[in-house]
């Protein structure tokens, strides 16, 4: 758990960081221990570099911090490849005290986004055009998927990995992070992710979704 902790490097956060409006704060060696137990697995599924290699490659680290609100979120960089694996995770508060199937689920899903070589949208905008918004919910679908195929993966050497922890994060989690104010179309929206997920998870098909351009993430 030691190599876990020096793997996750602390994201360099100033007093007066904010990421949706919430300030940053730099993470605890329990909450890098906590993170570093899930992410590791996932990493090793997708063929990547384990967190004990990136710890040990000069220039390569996946940085992380915690967003000060109990709310119930997870964040990602875009990743690169130069000089190696690098990117960072803002993980909630309110996340890292979520059951562990639903966090990991979470970060699946930011890792479907990074795969997927997705390009930063937000749906919190006041004015989403409609082309806009059918981008961004082609992201969270196509990431949705992905995070179900890699739990699916997973699960026959994890206790923790749980496919249907995607329907249920998103059932609970987005209801929670827009409260009374979630518009019409967002919750149109999330019943639909929450419902594919779901049929995803039940079908036998457990491959990855296929990316544009191959990333390569290895020091």
């Amino acid at each position: 758990m030691r190599t876990l902790t020096l793997a996750l490097l602390a994201v360099l956060v100033s007093g007066c960081a904010t990421i949706q409006g919430y300030s940053i704060r730099q993470s605890r060696g329990a909450e890098d221990r906590a993170v570093g137990a899930i992410l590791d697995p996932l990493l090793l599924a997708l063929d990547m570099p384990s967190l004990r290699t990136i710890a040990s490659s000069p220039g390569c680290k996946i940085g992380f911090a915690v967003v000060r609100t109990k709310k119930v979120n997870v964040w990602s960089t875009p990743g690169t490849s130069a000089p190696c694996l690098y990117f960072s995770l803002f993980v909630t508060e309110g996340a890292l005290a979520a059951p562990t199937d639903e966090l990991m689920a979470m970060i699946a899903h930011e890792l479907g986004h990074l795969m997927l070589q997705h390009t930063p949208q937000s749906d919190r905008a006041r004015r989403v055009s409609d082309e806009a918004w059918r981008e961004i919910q082609r992201q969270e679908l196509e990431a949705d998927r992905f995070a179900v195929a890699l739990l699916k993966r997973m699960k026959p050497s994890s206790d923790v990995a749980s496919c249907e922890a995607m329907g249920r994060f998103l059932r609970r989690g987005v209801a929670d992070w827009y409260g009374d104010t979630i518009s019409a179309r967002m919750d149109d929206a999330v019943i639909e992710r929450a419902d594919s997920a779901d049929a995803a998870c039940a079908s036998l098909d457990a491959s990855l979704p296929l990316r544009a351009t191959p990333v390569s993430l290895a020091p």
